[in-house]
């Protein structure tokens, strides 16, 4: 991934992963809020200065507990998560894909 976004002039600061298994219990696998903490002290960035992007209710919880912005994208589980919880439209961002997310990101946040 990086190569690719090389290629193209671009660079990711850092890439944030839950090693851990879904019973492991760690506060790094969403819905926990861990690896968003993480990314808040590794660049000095209050929560709500960060914006999540996901598709899933899992992505969701954990921005809500962090306190940072969201964008709902409706690919994946996206369109199953703004069925559970239309709500979503009231308090976040939804974009159809995620190339709709970066024109919002870059008009709207």
């Amino acid at each position: 991934m990086q190569d690719e976004l090389k290629s193209l002039d671009g660079h990711l600061d850092g890439i944030f992963i839950c090693p851990h298994g879904p019973h492991d219990d760690c506060e790094c696998r969403k819905p926990k809020a861990g690896l968003l903490w993480q990314i808040s002290r590794t660049f000095n960035i209050p929560p709500e200065k960060i914006l999540s992007i996901g598709d899933s209710m899992r992505d969701l919880e954990s921005a809500e507990t962090f306190g940072c912005k969201f964008i709902l994208v409706l690919t994946g589980n996206g369109e199953n998560t703004l069925k559970i919880k239309p709500s979503i439209k009231e308090k976040f961002l939804v974009a159809k894909d995620l190339a709709a997310a970066v024109a919002l990101l870059l008009t709207k946040c």
